[in-house]
């Protein structure tokens, strides 16, 4: 029961310190009395020289206060062993999630800035295709109008020419009657509604007027086959003249059909080509904008992991540090009581007259 009492008394302890060894019994053992630890050891001490212990069993008593110190150390240098082996795990994974957030932050930045840079880039081409689309459709309607035009001035022209050409054959039957011996009488009617057609045809005015004076000759001086055959000749070449124009004008009439037809087409085609890429940008926009929207809840989500974690590492760094400090001091102090308890043992052993003297006047 006394070794029980013994070892609990001495294990209880938590201050002691390291001592230097000094010659003189009595000055060495004052100085392990001084010593708080010690000073309980040589108490109980005294009590079993008083009780008359043999040295040995007082030995045996220090040897077990010895290994009782010895077995907390190594139960403290396990869990300190534990602690550091869980913190150096922690830490480590503390840090892997601070450089995994701040590379995330990195890339999610460079990600929204370049993406910024590329909406502007993206926002100015489609401002450029929409005013090419407006162009594309300005040109589309001037062209087309200036072909209606164009086709609305041939059907005239033709008409004018049709027109005319309906005269002069009329003019060369009215001629031809006139050769076969029909009198200006019979054919004045007709006559006078041929000499005003001809007359009213503002189109035609500089290769008609030789025959329209031809007519009103035939008609002041009266008919002669000479006048006839001229005029006969006048109305055929002024027909071949006509027939010509008018097919002149069928032929620009053709060219201009065809040439609007290939270029409407090329309007129509680059059209649908500019409203396809303003389509396409409108989605690569809103594509860029949920990116660069993603991109920034990104970084506020990876800023505040970044934060946390950094907090809960120096959380766990100053933990640990406490904890080293506390292991350390505590190891210390349980150097310092080892070294009592060899000291005594050594006292015990070797001086035990000389350590019964100064127990005993304790």
């Amino acid at each position: 029961m006394q070794k029980l009492v013994l070892i609990a008394l001495v294990v209880a302890l938590a201050a002691a310190s390291a001592h230097p060894r000094y010659v003189d019994a009595h000055q060495s053992l004052a100085q392990i009395d001084a010593d708080p630890f010690g000073n309980i050891v040589l108490s109980t001490i005294k009590a079993h020289i008083q009780a008359q212990t043999p040295a040995n069993e007082i030995n045996m008593l220090l040897n077990a206060v010895g290994a009782g110190i010895a077995q907390d150390q190594s139960e403290h240098d396990h869990v300190n062993r534990t602690d550091q082996t869980a913190f150096n795990q922690i830490s480590s994974d503390l840090e892997n999630n601070i450089n995994y957030h701040n590379l995330q932050i990195n890339v999610n930045t460079k990600l929204r800035d370049d993406t910024t840079e590329a909406l502007a880039q993206s926002e100015v081409d489609i401002r450029e295709t929409i005013k090419d689309i407006a162009s594309n459709e300005d040109t589309f309607a001037r062209e087309q109008a200036t072909r209606e035009a164009q086709h609305a001035l041939w059907v005239s022209k033709t008409a004018a020419i049709d027109d005319v050409i309906e005269a002069i054959d009329d003019a060369s039957k009215l001629i031809q009657h006139l050769s076969l011996g029909a009198s200006f009488a019979q054919v004045r009617t007709k006559y006078e509604a041929i000499h005003k057609k001809l007359s009213e045809s503002n189109e035609h005015t500089a290769i008609l007027q030789p025959v329209i004076t031809a007519l009103t000759e035939l008609a002041t001086h009266g008919v002669n086959q000479k006048a006839l055959t001229r005029i006969s000749q006048l109305l055929s070449e002024i027909r071949q003249n006509l027939v010509a124009e008018k097919a002149d004008k069928l032929q620009t009439e053709e060219r201009q059909a065809a040439n609007w037809a290939a270029f409407s087409a090329h309007l129509t085609n680059e059209h649908a080509r500019l409203v396809e890429r303003k389509s396409q940008l409108e989605v690569t926009i809103q594509e860029q904008k949920d990116t660069i929207e993603d991109a920034n809840e990104w970084i506020e989500f990876h800023t505040v992991e970044l934060e946390v974690a950094v907090e809960a590492l120096a959380e766990i760094e100053a933990w640990e540090a406490n904890e080293q400090e506390l292991y350390e001091t505590q190891t210390a102090e349980r150097a310092g009581q080892q070294e009592v308890v060899d000291r005594l043992q050594e006292h015990i052993s070797e001086k035990l007259a000389g350590t019964a003297q100064y127990v005993a006047r304790r």
